[in-house]
């Protein structure tokens, strides 16, 4: 099997170790925007894909496609959605747990 794991948070790093260790074929993809990234084991690849249709292209080389990237990277998600779902390719999203208040250490406030 091969996966494309849409990654840069701890969580992908985590994921593409388990799975290279299970013999799973993993590229992790990180979008670039970090100087000196902590590169996960596999393959690497680094920068962005050109869009939806730069996408498809890369995923003609991939069984499924793990986006476990970062909450803000609305963006890829849409992207890889999209592309995902035109190419009829199996997508998984990792989400983190949002954060809870641990009970009454928050301190909410109406404005900053």
């Amino acid at each position: 099997m091969r996966v494309l794991l849409l990654g840069g948070t701890s969580e992908a790093r985590d994921l593409a170790a388990v799975l290279v260790e299970q013999g799973v074929q993993v590229t992790s993809s990180l979008a670039g925007r970090v100087a000196r990234p902590r590169l996960p084991v596999g393959e690497v690849r680094i920068g962005g894909f050109g869009g939806v249709a730069g996408l498809r292209r890369e995923l003609q080389e991939y069984d499924v496609v793990v986006d476990a990237t970062h909450p803000f990277a609305q963006g890829m998600t849409r992207n890889a959605a999209e592309a995902c779902a035109a190419e009829g390719l199996p997508l998984l999203r990792f989400e983190r747990p949002g954060w809870a208040d641990p009970i009454g250490e928050w301190h909410w406030v109406d404005d900053h």
